[in-house]
């Protein structure tokens, strides 16, 4: 898979969060974003929670995303933090979203995607929260 197909991938992949999306009225939107975006969302979502949440604060906060991103990136489990970042800084990350019934639009939309260096392996990580 080329970086050029993820969001036909995403589509085809079956997600909940996804149904209906890329047609006329629910359009897909998909970009590229830097592992440093990646990382700011899924240590926001820990650390504060969600809308009705305190979440995990600083330091388990951190090491939830961490463990987030590490896995999305595709890095064994009990990895150095070394070899976790150069998995990171490897894949494409890609931010994703859609105007579907799953994705709230309330306090918290995640659509996180994660391409391998070798474009074998999609990551996807998608969260929402209601009231």
């Amino acid at each position: 898979m080329d970086a050029e197909s993820v969001p036909t991938a995403l589509l085809t992949l079956g997600l909940e969060c996804l149904h209906g999306a890329g047609k006329k009225k629910t359009a897909l939107s998909v970009a590229v974003r830097p592992p440093a975006q990646a990382w700011r969302v899924l240590f926001a979502a820990a650390s504060t929670g969600g809308a009705y949440n305190s979440g995990s604060y600083g330091a388990y906060g951190r090491l939830s995303a961490w463990q987030s991103l590490a896995a999305l990136a595709g890095s064994a489990e009990g990895a150095s933090a070394a070899e976790v970042e150069a998995h990171v800084l490897d894949c494409v990350w890609y931010g994703f979203g859609a105007d579907t019934k799953w994705f709230e639009q309330v306090a918290w939309d995640i659509g996180l995607a994660a391409l391998s260096p070798g474009r074998q392996r999609l990551a996807v990580l998608a969260a929402t929260d209601t009231d």
